[in-house]
Order: C-alpha cells, then sequence, then structure tokens
C-alpha cells in the first residue's frame, strides 16, 4: 500500500477526516480547550492530544512495524530514530496559535519519510474539509469535502510580481532584508500572512510564489507540505539551496528554509544579500 498512491491517499485522507473531526468537536467548545505549554513554551491544547491519538492507534493499525514519530510523542532517542530507513512524521495538530486564535488556519499533516526524504504528505483543513497531498513521484492534488480530486500545480513567476507568503506569528521583523533585496532585483512584492501549513499549501496550488521562513520549526511542520509542494513542482530548500532533510541528526529543528514555486529564476542571485549573511540554525 505504501507504494500505491491512490490507496494511501484514501486510507490516509480517513485518517485526516477523523481527526480532523475530533478537533472540530472542541474547536466549537472553548470550554474543553485548557491549553497547556511545552518546555519550549509551545501551546498543546486537548485538540492537539485528541488527534494525536486518533492519528497515531490508525497509523499503528495500518502499517503495524512501522514507526511514528509525532510531535506529542517526539521523545524518542537519536540511537533509536537513526535506525528508521522509513516512518511516518506527524503534526496531530499544526498552527495550536491558529486553533486559540479561532482563525481556522490550522492542518492535521501526516508524511511518509523515506531516508530522509518526504515521500509522500497529506495536509488537511478541519474547518474547510480541503485536504491537499501528493509527492515529487505522484503529483500533488486537492480534494475538497466533498467531490473529486484535482491536480494542483505551482505557476509561473510572473516577474517582477511576486506573491510571497508569511507567518502570520514568527520571525516577521526579520522580512525587511529580505524585502529589500527582492525589491533591490527589481521585484514588486505583495506580503499575505497565514498560519500553519497553508503557506506551502498556497503555493503548491499556485496562489503565491515564495516563502521564507526566518523563524524556528520542526521537523513535523513542513514534512507534509514539503512532500505536497514538490509534487506539485516547487521547492523547500534551506539558505544555501539544499533541500530540506529529516531524522539525520539528534535534533528534530529544522534549519531556516524557503519555499519557492517556480525555480526558473535566478533566486540564488536574487537573495544573494542574504544567503551570504544568513545563520544555519
Amino acid at each position: 500500500m505504501l507504494d500505491q498512491p491512490a490507496k494511501l491517499a484514501r486510507e490516509l485522507g480517513r485518517i485526516c477526516y477523523a481527526a480532523g473531526e475530533a478537533i472540530m468537536r472542541i474547536y466549537v467548545r472553548p470550554e474543553l480547550w485548557d491549553a497547556n505549554h511545552k518546555q519550549d513554551a509551545s501551546p498543546v491544547t486537548a485538540a492537539d492530544l485528541a488527534a494525536h491519538k486518533i492519528i497515531t492507534d490508525a497509523l499503528n493499525h495500518l502499517v503495524p512495524r512501522l514507526p511514528v514519530l509525532s510531535e506529542e510523542e517526539a521523545d524518542i532517542s537519536w540511537a533509536t530514530r537513526r535506525q528508521w530507513a522509513r516512518y511516518w512524521l506527524v503534526d496531530p495538530l499544526d498552527g495550536t496559535k491558529e486553533f486559540l486564535a479561532r482563525n481556522g488556519e490550522f492542518t492535521v499533516n501526516i508524511a511518509l519519510i523515506e531516508h530522509g526524504q518526504p515521500v509522500f504528505g497529506m495536509v488537511h483543513l478541519p474547518v474547510s474539509g480541503l485536504t491537499y497531498y501528493g509527492g515529487r513521484r505522484f503529483g500533488s492534488f486537492l480534494q475538497p469535502r466533498q467531490g473529486e480530486s484535482s491536480v494542483i500545480k505551482v505557476r509561473p513567476l510572473a516577474w517582477p510580481a511576486v506573491d510571497l507568503v508569511a507567518s502570520q506569528r514568527h520571525g516577521n521583523e526579520q522580512l525587511q532584508p529580505l524585502l529589500q533585496a527582492l525589491q533591490d532585483a527589481g521585484a514588486q512584492v505583495n506580503c499575505v500572512g497565514l498560519g500553519s501549513s497553508l503557506k506551502f499549501c498556497r503555493i503548491a496550488e499556485g496562489k503565491a510564489d515564495f516563502y521564507p521562513r526566518l523563524a524556528p520549526t520542526s521537523e513535523w511542520d513542513t514534512a507534509a507540505a514539503q512532500a505536497v509542494v514538490e509534487g506539485a513542482g516547487g521547492r523547500v530548500l534551506d539558505w544555501t539551496f539544499r533541500p530540506l532533510v529529516y531524522n539525520q541528526r539528534s535534533e528534530l529543528e529544522n534549519p531556516h528554509f524557503m519555499v519557492v514555486g517556480d525555480l526558473n529564476h535566478p533566486w540564488p542571485e536574487w537573495l544573494a544579500p542574504l544567503v551570504t549573511k544568513r545563520p544555519q540554525a
């Protein structure tokens, strides 16, 4: 089944919908939120934990011997993880702050990782019911709550116009030098703030061009959406223009990165003032 993308999409879709329904049952009842904080000060709610249990139980049943690494159960030693050639990487509720802000911009993320690469990913939006899924070998698709899936692709960059998506809450004070670098290269930049993995998805479906991430993220934040972007023809790169990889070291924090839709332009040249100075996280 792992090598049958249509069947894999159906099974993961059922799991994501079940997790999304559990999240929504809590979303509509704020008295059940009871947000706590982890050691890194990020919030965790009953919705995160409910989705985590549904997803991990279902994945363990789906492929019993395949490891699962979830944000809500990430305390797995590097000695164990480094043995994994293939595993699930899960963010049960990506965008907990968006959940608490009640803006609907949160997602359920499930990725299949093979040899450090996200080969298949699914990003589900519980509020709208939209589901993005795919991978580099299969293409990427958008599934509405009702109806058939449609193919999605990144769009050609209509230079000098650049539609940039950015985090609602993180790293935006660092955007000004980047915006200046693009403007110095002749770009006319339009910037929109979004939460969670929606920023990747906007690029994958051809509604934005560029997403720079200049603040900390963890591997479960990006893997599923990276697979979708790559299946749609885009790339997720660190600031040395190498693809993000997974489970290659003891830490689970990503370097700073960028999501680019159309690579047929001199991005390294445009961003050179930042690339040469950008320290790797």
